[in-house]
């Protein structure tokens, strides 16, 4: 009788053990891939719009110069060139990778992999990682890239709200807002 009273004690105690492993873990984890989602979709969006311009209106969007050789460029490549130089696109590119090799590692510390929400972290994980490859280094054309950043994005969406209907206390990571980049139009014409 000893032994039933003993196993009564210690499965529960099991059971919450592995719960508060998840939710130990998962919510920083969660906070975590969702701030690399933000960062990566931040930088596909900039690319996006860089590489339109480009292509469309032959000009530079992100120049914070009003001189007309800052504001034109060549081709599309250039342009992204250039972007990769922003200092701010810089600091994006770092968060990113430094986000990516810090979530690759804490996935694996999550031993409670019954969890409900663990199958749906994991693959949050995976289309977040995906992100932010595309992030780092577009490839494609313009359309394909864009169809592939919108078709991602709603998937990323649809996983964080049901990992946060599942756990209401997950809290979205957010990023800091930085000065933004705005464009300007050219004033001279020095051509």
């Amino acid at each position: 009788m000893k032994k039933i009273k003993s196993l009564i004690i210690i499965i529960p105690l099991v059971f919450l053990t592995s719960c508060s492993d998840f939710n130990e873990k998962g919510k920083p984890l969660f906070k975590d891939i969702t701030l690399l989602y933000n960062h990566s979709l931040k930088k596909c969006k900039v690319t996006q719009l860089v590489w339109s311009t480009a292509i469309f209106d032959k000009k530079y969007a992100l120049t914070t110069s009003n001189k007309f050789d800052d504001y034109y460029v060549s081709d599309f490549n250039r342009a992204i060139a250039r972007m990769e130089e922003e200092q701010n696109i810089k600091y994006l590119n770092e968060d990113i990778e430094i986000l990516s090799t810090s979530v690759a590692m804490d996935i694996e510390m999550i031993s409670d992999k019954k969890n409900d929400s663990y199958d749906k972290l994991i693959s949050l994980y995976s289309k977040v990682i995906e992100l932010s490859k595309k992030a780092r280094s577009p490839t494609g054309n313009l359309q394909s890239y864009t169809n592939e950043i919108n078709k991602e994005e709603s998937q990323i969406n649809i996983l964080i709200s049901e990992i946060k209907v599942r756990n209401p206390d997950f809290e979205i990571g957010t990023i800091p807002e930085k000065v933004e980049m705005k464009p300007m139009l050219p004033t001279t014409n020095s051509k």
